[in-house]
């Protein structure tokens, strides 16, 4: 299952989907893209792309203050939240447990971003190509459901900031 359309294959909720899903005749190739974007419209708060990282943290820290890089600092955000709709906070700290004070932040770390290999060859023939695609066919048809929804996303959060919504 983890050259055949791994990603695809995480979101299914189905059990018969899940079960079928690493059959390299793809039976049911449709059905399992659909399920797998479903999911993925309808399950998840908000979704991030590897390909645009920063941009994908920096929505996570915006919908989930608490995954704020320093949550004193988030804590502030959310006192000029409040102000800004006329109400007052005498200590912005409300969010915190009693006496914490966050002293060590936590910055995102890009673990997994790309290296030069040290082994092997980076030239594939085509046959290789076209078994990498077929393979990966699901997993394109959910990355393009997935760069729509990210962009919806960053639409109505932009909307959200410019005090629109």
């Amino acid at each position: 299952v983890q050259l055949i359309g791994h990603q695809s294959t995480n979101l299914l909720s189905s059990v018969d989907l899940y079960n079928i899903a690493n059959d390299v005749r793809f039976p049911m190739d449709a059905d399992i893209v659909n399920e797998a974007i479903k999911n993925l419209r309808e399950d998840f708060t908000w979704i991030g792309l590897t390909d645009r990282i920063q941009e994908s943290v920096e929505g996570f820290r915006q919908i989930f203050p608490f995954l704020a890089e320093n949550l004193n600092n988030a804590t502030k955000v959310i006192q000029e939240e409040f102000e800004s709709r006329g109400e007052e906070l005498e200590d912005n700290t409300f969010a915190l447990p009693a006496g914490y004070s966050d002293e060590k932040s936590c910055p995102f770390e890009h673990r997994n971003a790309g290296h030069e290999p040290t082994c092997g060859t980076t030239e594939l023939d085509d046959e290789t190509k076209e078994l990498i695609m077929k393979l990966n066919n699901r997993d394109m048809a959910v990355y393009k459901a997935a760069v729509e929804r990210f962009e919806l996303q960053m639409e109505v959060l932009q909307e959200y900031k410019d005090g629109n919504l």
